[in-house]
C-alpha cells in the first residue's frame, strides 16, 4: 500500500496531498475522550467545551482559589495561564474561578500564587494587599 492518509470514506489521500494540505491550511490539534468529546483545543478556541466543563465540575468542588466557597458549577471557567498571554484551552490547564477571582487574577496576577495539586489540578492562593508572600 502507498503511504497516505486513510479517509473516513475508505479512500486513501496520497502523501503529496497530505503535504500540500499541511502547507496551505490551518492545522488544529484537538484531543478527544473515548466518547469523541473535545478536551484539549490549544489556542484555536478560548472558551471551554461542554465536555471540558463537565470534567472540571467533576474535578473541582469549588472555585480554585483557596478558601473561596463558591461551588464550581456557579463559577466561570478560567485558564491557569491567562489566555490573553498565550494560555491554552486544554483540560489540564482549566479550572473554575468565581467572577471576582477570575477578573482579579487577570488584572492583578502578582496577588496570586499557583500550585499544582496532584496530576491534573491547580490551586491558587490569594495574597491580600500588604500581606507577606512566602517565597518558594
Amino acid at each position: 500500500m502507498v503511504p497516505g492518509l486513510l479517509l473516513a470514506t475508505g479512500q486513501v489521500l496520497p502523501l503529496s496531498s497530505v503535504h500540500r494540505l499541511a502547507r496551505t491550511s490551518t492545522l488544529v490539534r484537538i484531543v478527544m475522550n473515548a466518547d469523541g468529546q473535545v478536551l484539549d483545543m490549544g489556542r484555536k478556541v478560548r472558551l471551554a467545551t461542554p465536555a471540558q466543563r463537565r470534567a472540571i465540575y467533576a474535578r473541582y468542588a469549588t472555585c480554585w482559589i483557596d478558601g473561596c466557597p463558591l461551588p464550581a458549577t456557579m463559577c466561570q471557567i478560567d485558564h491557569a495561564d491567562n489566555w490573553s498571554t498565550g494560555g491554552l484551552t486544554d483540560l489540564k490547564l482549566l479550572g473554575p474561578a468565581c467572577q471576582f477571582h477570575n477578573r482579579d487574577r487577570y488584572q492583578h496576577p502578582e496577588r496570586y500564587t499557583r500550585r499544582k495539586e496532584g496530576t491534573d489540578r491547580w490551586a491558587f492562593t490569594y495574597h491580600r494587599i500588604g500581606s507577606r508572600r512566602l517565597r518558594v
